[in-house]
């Protein structure tokens, strides 16, 4: 329950970053309501990521699916990809590069959205087959670590950057998404704690 609390987490990380984050970024920088109402149509991808789970579900990364397994090799790829969008983000002024802040965000939201497909999967594998009953837990825990990745998110990213704002920092939301970065490497790390079938 504990690996399906932390696989939770892991999916509900990234909401975070293109919900509040990114609007209160948006908003801070002076853009417009109907500005950042349009940047909240990058959460419509999670809609359609049904299109490309059976190609997830068919196509093994090259070293990665034999080194640590086919669906975790999926999830790290996607954090990784989250790490680069970050760290992008963190040298992007929004106000100058307005369509390429909002095209990043829709590379995190597609990014996310494909590693949902890999999480569940992985979450299922968790329970073995003579543990049916325990399946109605694992969905409930599943909605929990979801909850605590985003609210947690949510609440790393604000203090961090009250913070470097209150210590003098201009770019402080910048800044705050090279802490942000942090906390998805820390996550890959937790993610060889969970178990996969590797095969040979």
């Amino acid at each position: 329950m504990l690996k399906i609390l932390l696989l939770g987490a892991i999916s509900g990380f990234p909401w975070v970053l293109i919900a509040s984050s990114l609007s209160l970024w948006l908003k801070e920088e002076g853009l417009s309501r109907s500005t950042i109402g349009w940047a909240g149509l990058i959460f419509g991808v999670y809609a359609f990521n049904y299109l490309w789970a059976p190609l997830i579900d068919r196509i093994h990364i090259p070293f990665l699916s034999k080194k640590i397994g086919h669906r975790r090799g999926w999830i790290v790829i996607m954090q990784s990809i989250i790490l680069l969008c970050l760290l992008i983000w963190s040298l992007i002024n929004p106000s100058e590069n307005l369509a390429l802040l909002i095209g990043i965000g829709l590379i995190i939201a597609t990014a996310s959205a494909t590693q949902d497909i890999t999480i569940d999967a992985l979450r299922i594998e968790q329970i073995n087959a003579n543990e049916g009953k325990s399946m109605a837990a694992g969905a409930a825990i599943a909605v929990v670590g979801w909850w605590t990745g985003y609210k947690l998110g949510g609440v790393i990213s604000l203090f961090t950057a009250e913070f470097f704002e209150n210590i003098g920092i201009e770019n402080y939301w910048q800044t705050t998404f090279l802490v942000l970065s942090g906390i998805v490497v820390i996550m890959n790390i937790a993610l060889m704690f969970v178990n996969e079938p590797i095969d040979n």
